[in-house]
């Protein structure tokens, strides 16, 4: 642990204008290097605990100790910021709605901006040219709140200036096979995967997010965006040996005419090791088999999904984070380091391209058996392996 007797300045360039209202910290002495794919972020905090913290969350990053990255993000939970000074400074300032009930004012600075955000005392100045982001925390807890928020931001603003679109979709891989489960909230996503990964086995990627992008070798590539795992608590009864997340007055059948508790119970993928100890926790899918789920009363046999509907489907749904009818979008922060919107939605076109030429797509039903839902998805990732296997198939 680095000696409380060194100090030094704060790391923000003396010509800043918020430079003076920031005073002395110790040296950010705890460091780990982030990788993803073609991004890489450096995280440096004055307390150790704020790397451990970070790691927990950002379970799909490699991490390193050396090498430069294309960011570098520091957090200072000791350093005295003026906040009187600072409340003047950006009395009129830029407004930002950096997450739910959440603000931030900025200003611009000699390369980059400056924000505020109030409610944690927290100063951050991001520095476009030097590619830095420097944190002053208002304490412990405002720091633990920021690191790998901030980390993924900069990590995720990399992957869609390399032509990365987001998905809403699960993913997991079976036998070096990788698979996507797509489509819109409430599409049984979560009890398709879980199903698979308990009664047939693989390793889980993702619950919810992907950053999908080309990859030179003319295949896609899916980078899990990492947070945890939200499943309501009625997939997690209907999963054998999934109850084991439930608090536990909620661990038996509710009595019949009682319905189950609303909301969803968050779940960090390390904690499924205890459900699913053969399984891996991994970064990436290379997708061989597409499924799109939906809710169904009946047993229906899984229907293959034309290419054309495919590419039309993903383009229009923005790969299903985006309702046409009620043109809800779902969110997607980046106030720090907004991406390029024309940029964007090129991307989004060639992806859904390449996926729909590329990749089988089935529309599957998600019944309240979820032994038969996993038993179909078991031998749909057999099909599309022995596919692409055999004569004209990549394999």
């Amino acid at each position: 642990m680095t000696s409380s007797r060194k100090h030094q300045p704060a790391p923000t360039d003396a010509s800043c204008p918020i430079r003076p209202l920031i005073g002395y910290g110790a040296p950010a002495g705890a460091t780990r290097r982030f990788v993803q794919g073609t991004a890489s972020v450096t995280l440096r905090a004055d307390r150790g605990e704020l790397i451990r913290g970070a790691e927990t969350t950002l379970y799909s990053y490699a991490r390193t100790r050396t090498a430069a990255s294309r960011w570098t993000i520091t957090l200072h939970t000791g350093v005295r910021v003026d906040q009187a000074g600072v409340n003047a400074r950006f009395a009129d300032a830029d407004d930002h709605d950096i997450g739910p009930n959440l603000q931030a004012q900025s200003i611009g600075v000699p390369g980059g901006r400056a924000f505020w955000i109030r409610d944690h005392a927290t100063l951050v100045h991001l520095d476009e040219l030097l590619g830095t982001i420097t944190v002053h925390a208002g304490g412990l807890d405002a720091a633990r709140f920021f690191a790998a928020r901030l980390v993924r931001q900069a990590m995720t603003a990399q992957l869609l200036e390399h032509d990365a679109v987001y998905a809403h979709a699960a993913a997991l891989v079976r036998a070096d096979h990788g698979l996507l489960i797509a489509g819109p909230k409430g599409a049984g996503k979560t009890t398709t995967l879980l199903s698979a990964l308990r009664l047939v086995g693989g390793d889980f990627v993702t619950n919810d997010r992907l950053l999908l992008r080309r990859d030179p070798d003319g295949g896609t590539v899916g980078y899990a965006w990492p947070m945890h795992l939200r499943a309501t608590a009625s997939t997690l009864r209907a999963v054998p040996g999934m109850n084991r997340f439930l608090p536990a007055e909620q661990q038996q059948n509710s009595p019949a005419g009682q319905s189950a508790p609303s909301g969803k119970i968050a779940i960090e993928p390390g904690e499924l090791r205890a459900a699913l100890p053969a399984a891996q926790i991994l970064g990436e899918v290379r997708p061989t088999l597409m499924l799109w789920p939906y809710r169904s009363a009946s047993d229906l046999p899984p229907e293959p999904v034309p290419a054309a509907e495919v590419r039309d489907v993903l383009v229009r749904t923005q790969f299903f984070m985006h309702d046409p009818v009620t043109r809800v979008t779902s969110h997607r922060n980046h106030w720090l380091l907004p991406p390029d919107q024309d940029r964007t939605a090129l991307a989004l076109t060639a992806v859904a391209d390449q996926l729909a030429r590329t990749v089988p797509c089935v529309r599957i039903p998600v019944t309240d058996s979820p032994n038969t839902l996993a038993a179909r998805v078991a031998a749909l990732l057999d099909h599309a392996a022995t596919q692409a296997a055999g004569p004209g198939g990549r394999g």
